[in-house]
């Protein structure tokens, strides 16, 4: 057996087939029909679509005992609170006021984890880039979990920011119109930050030899 082989990590193709499904099933598509619901017929309409397609989802998943997206979890969750609370509230304002109590507490969440010693983004990277667990355990790729909740939990908390500064100084139309593209955008700066400080990492992961059973002797 050769002694030189490494692990074959995913390249950029495969990581982008691996990625963007569980991306946009679990975050673009849920706001992209709250926003035609809102447009097409009111609130109430918005807040059907967007936890209806994520509920569905979550059952679909279910039923057939398939891996359920960490990404698709948070959303559903978030949608839970922002709904309830905005329906039973009838404030179209308070509703929207709600992504940046939920943004605040997502944030704390990353940091809570970190001092736990889970990283909550090692749950999320398998929505991205699956490692195998043999590299996932590994110290260096667990240090750097912590450093990316860190990160996530600084994008969380600046989205919530951002969420509050246009909530206060625009009329909810605006708002609605605006927040969408600037949350997206905060997110995605994220996620290019997060590819490109994980870089090094995996290159380093790329070298690591796969663990090999050690031979058992057998008595002659």
């Amino acid at each position: 057996m050769s002694t030189d082989a490494h692990h074959r990590l995913p390249g950029p193709l495969a990581i982008a087939r691996h990625a963007l499904p569980n991306v946009i099933v679990s975050t673009l598509v849920p706001t992209a029909l709250f926003y035609i619901g809102w447009y097409a017929e009111g609130h109430s309409t918005a807040f059907a679509l967007a936890l209806g397609w994520a509920l569905t989802l979550v059952g679909y998943r279910s039923v057939r005992r398939e891996r359920i997206p960490a990404m698709l979890v948070l959303t559903t969750v978030l949608l839970v609170l922002r709904t309830a609370v905005g329906l039973m509230s009838g404030s179209t304002r308070l509703y929207f006021m709600q992504p940046v109590v939920t943004l605040s507490m997502v944030g704390v969440l990353f940091l809570v984890s970190v001092a736990a010693g889970r990283p909550l983004i090692s749950k999320l990277a398998a929505d991205v880039f699956p490692l195998p667990a043999e590299l996932a355990e590994r110290h260096e790729v667990q240090q750097h979990f912590r450093k990316l909740s860190f990160l996530w939990a600084g994008v969380y908390f600046v989205n919530a920011a951002v969420t509050l500064l246009l909530l206060l100084n625009l009329p909810v139309s605006a708002y609605v119109a605006t927040h969408s593209f600037v949350g997206l955008a905060i997110m995605w700066s994220g996620i290019v930050l997060t590819i490109y400080l994980s870089r090094p990492v995996l290159a380093q992961l790329a070298h690591v030899k796969p663990a090999t059973a050690t031979p058992v002797a057998v008595a002659a």
